[in-house]
């Protein structure tokens, strides 16, 4: 009888739908800033260095990944509304700041407060779509997950660049400051807890650092499970802050030119991953994980020999196939082995470990860009991806589950 209440209820609830919301509009403003706004204000504007300008990056992700394993704890104790309406309230003071007081060392503070209020996001959605959905939906459920974050962090940008002139980014500012107001509300609407015994149910539990470290302990894949969260993360964020400026300095793209290009890798990325994750429910991650790790490995090391816009545009589209594969594969991947009693604080800690790869690929991007090439973080980039499909191929063979 469960069962069937779950799979009659538990996908796409009023529930998850408002963690969607949440997630879009905050990954809207969020996107815009990283994207569209940082990288030009910054370098432009500025007139700050590419090491600076990853530096900012960069403390935006340590925000965020200082925070992501205590607010993932703090829904298991305190439920999902207050900690989301904490978090997005930070992220609207982030806006304020950089609204009104635009001098570099408020921007870069502002930075590190747009992470912080952006950290419980993913846990908490992670941990209440998936307790919602079942692990038998958790593909399908992850999926809209990640689409509601993808299609927020990707139309941000595109919208914003429509209101940029110049390096002038009053008006973009205060369109992202409405919306990251909006937002709050909507976290007011959250419940406490989802109703199916998740979030509050663990209030006498163990502290955050023993459920930290609990969470890897107990973890069916092993050591190799850490690198490889750390190399995920990391083959992303050490594209981040160089992507908007190799676009317009290197393939001399205009602001709608690069509009364009990010829609198109974002069709092809909504076009594939909800199919996607139906067959990582009905299939198993692996197979998914040994096709989308290198074909995006491949996609984006061949970005070093391009030189026209129909190689760049093939590319794009190769990417995005690659990661379509291997975003629903591996987030259930990785929620097969959170446990069911402390989802919160385990999504956390994983997303911490995880949080790491975008702390470090910004710097990293930032130095190799002035100091190697413009080409060198995709290099990197690509050999992360193969570092990760040497790890996948150790940790997934005889496992059962989701990963087979």
């Amino acid at each position: 009888m469960q069962t069937a209440v779950k799979k009659k209820t538990g996908f796409l609830t009023p529930f998850i739908i408002k963690l969607l919301c949440i997630l879009f509009i905050a990954d809207f403003v969020k996107g815009a800033l990283l994207v569209s706004i940082l990288p030009i204000y910054l370098n432009q504007t500025l007139r700050m260095s590419a090491v600076l300008v990853g530096w900012a990056f960069a403390l935006q992700y340590i925000g965020d990944n200082l925070m992501r394993g205590p607010f993932g704890w703090a829904v298991d104790r305190w439920g999902y509304k207050k900690v989301m309406t904490a978090g997005l309230t930070a992220l609207f003071a982030s806006v304020t700041i950089m609204l009104w007081l635009q001098s570099p060392l408020w921007i870069l503070a502002a930075s590190f407060l747009l992470g912080f209020g952006t950290s419980p996001l993913w846990p908490s959605a992670a941990a209440g779509s998936t307790e919602e959905s079942g692990m038998k939906g958790a593909g399908r459920v992850l999926s809209w997950v990640y689409i509601a974050s993808f299609v927020g962090t990707g139309t941000g940008p595109i919208v914003i660049h429509f209101f940029m002139h110049d390096a002038e980014m009053d008006l973009p500012l205060w369109i992202l400051w409405i919306c990251s107001a909006l937002a709050v509300p909507v976290a007011l609407l959250l419940p406490h807890k989802t109703g199916r015994g998740g979030a509050s149910r663990q209030k006498d539990q163990a502290s955050f650092l023993q459920s930290f470290v609990a969470a890897f302990r107990q973890n069916e894949i092993g050591a190799l499970f850490i690198p490889a969260l750390f190399l995920f993360s990391f083959s992303q964020g050490v594209l981040t802050p160089v992507v908007t400026l190799f676009a317009r300095e290197d393939m001399g793209l205009s602001a709608n030119e690069f509009s364009l290009v990010l829609m198109t890798g974002g069709a092809v990325m909504l076009l594939l991953v909800l199919l996607a994750g139906r067959w990582v429910d009905r299939l198993g991650a692996r197979l998914l994980l040994y096709t989308g790790i290198p074909v995006a490995a491949a996609a984006t090391f061949a970005i070093l020999f391009i030189s026209t816009r129909p190689q760049l545009y093939a590319a794009v589209i190769a990417v995005g196939f690659g990661y379509a594969l291997l975003i629903p594969a591996w987030n259930a991947m990785v929620a097969s082995i959170v446990p069911e009693e402390k989802r919160g604080a385990a999504w956390g800690a994983y997303m911490t470990v995880s949080g790491s790869g975008y702390v470090a690929g910004p710097i990293i991007a930032g130095w190799l860009w002035e100091s190697v090439g413009h080409r060198a973080p995709f290099v990197a980039s690509a050999a992360a991806l193969a570092g990760l499909f040497v790890l996948i191929a150790f940790i997934s063979f005889g496992k059962k589950g989701v990963i087979r």
